[in-house]
């Protein structure tokens, strides 16, 4: 059937909008298109796709499910283990001696110190010369003010041949985010929700601009104990740090640093803000865990048993944290990371004995007229057995 001039099918098969488009609106409604996508999978194609994921994706998923259930018996043992024996191990020592429990497991609450650390800074960026924090890290927050794309999908079963229609909604926003985003990826990028919500593409992510990130000092002094990178990095850089002079183009409101990236425009696309965080040394006491090795601390190594080798101890709190507490809040961590685990294990478990049965749904599924009611019926009661 030739399609009409003008008409809404020409349009779409055009990738045109439905309707003409409109100037963008700072007070727009956020409109769903009106163009929604359609696609279709075949009753064989859905056959053959259950068929070839029973058989062969199933299996292997099961596979790793059970071993990682396995696994995390076997990690909640042995760190359980360590733990204890950790308890009895440790030796509280005071800030003043590097040598003090030499070679042991040892613990200590000191204040971290500003000694031999470099200032640290935005390489690489318009900020580089202009802001210089010394800390155990200094963390970059960037975002642009961007149109981003969301859907939403309905998927409905054919009453005859077993096959599946999804309909696809897109819709448009304008939201900050640490990350470009491609509009000329969209999928309805001629839609009247593109235009009325955000009215320009996205402008490119600058080299210019701060990288997101943390950068971290080597190694920092705690008392007279030096920290390594691995303990280095569970310093919280929470704390905000301004630059000593400002950039051209950029101009501070609040916490942040703006600058405009693109052409102005009516949605604010193209608005850049940057917030650097860094340590906070108003509170610089941190309570340490870790093997001392010539005033180095690093990981302890519990003794090896029939199931267990190789589990370290090493912790790194702030504030002044009893011998007790922090014993206790290792186990407690180490008992919800079980469960979490136990949780995802069976999950996975689940998915895959539950995809055993999916061909019996898409064969009943190809049934005229009822198909569907018994795919569903089908679907409902593997689910269940799935679980058992």
């Amino acid at each position: 059937r030739p399609l009409r001039r003008g008409s809404g099918e020409a349009r779409r098969a055009l990738g045109l909008p439905c309707s003409g488009s409109r100037l963008p609106h700072p007070h727009a409604a956020m409109r769903r298109s009106p163009c929604p996508g359609v696609t279709h999978q075949s009753g064989l194609s859905r056959v053959c796709n259950s068929i070839l994921c029973a058989v062969c994706v199933a299996p292997v998923v099961l596979l790793l499910a059970l071993y990682l259930l396995g696994w995390n018996e076997r990690r909640a043992v042995c760190d359980v283990r360590a733990i204890d024996e950790g308890e009895k191990e440790v030796m509280p020592v005071g800030c003043g001696s590097s040598t003090a429990g030499d070679g042991g497991l040892v613990m200590f609450q000191c204040d971290l110190s500003k000694d031999g650390l470099q200032p640290l800074s935005p390489s690489g960026s318009a900020f580089a010369s202009r802001l210089e924090f010394v800390g155990t890290g200094l963390e970059t927050h960037i975002e642009m003010l961007q149109c981003v794309e969301k859907s939403s999908s309905r998927t409905t079963k054919d009453p005859i041949g077993g096959g599946t229609t999804t309909v696809t909604t897109y819709w448009y926003e304008v939201e900050w985010r640490d990350e470009p985003v491609d509009s000329f990826e969209f999928k309805r990028r001629m839609s009247d929700s593109f235009w009325d919500n955000c009215g320009v593409d996205n402008p490119p992510w600058s080299s210019a601009w701060p990288a997101k990130g943390a950068v971290y000092a080597p190694s920092v002094k705690a008392g007279a104990f030096t920290l390594p990178p691995l303990y280095v990095q569970r310093v919280p850089l929470d704390a905000q740090v301004t630059a000593g002079s400002m950039p051209p183009g950029w101009s501070k409101e609040g916490d942040y640093y703006k600058t405009q990236g693109g052409s102005a425009n009516l949605a604010g696309i193209g608005q850049v803000r940057v917030m650097f965080k860094g340590t906070n040394w108003d509170n610089p006491r941190v309570t340490v865990l870790g093997k001392n090795t010539g005033g180095t601390l690093g990981r302890w190594t519990a003794s090896d048993s029939w199931l267990c080798s190789g589990f370290t101890l090493r912790d790194l709190r702030m504030g002044s944290v009893s011998e007790a507490d922090l014993f206790a809040a290792l186990e407690s961590e180490a008992n919800s990371l079980t469960t979490v685990l136990r949780v995802a294990g069976f999950l996975l478990a689940w998915f895959a004995i539950s995809r055993l049965f999916v061909p019996l749904e898409v064969a009943a599924d190809c049934i005229p007229c009822v198909g569907p009611f018994l795919g569903n019926s089908i679907a409902a009661i593997t689910c269940c057995v799935s679980c058992l």
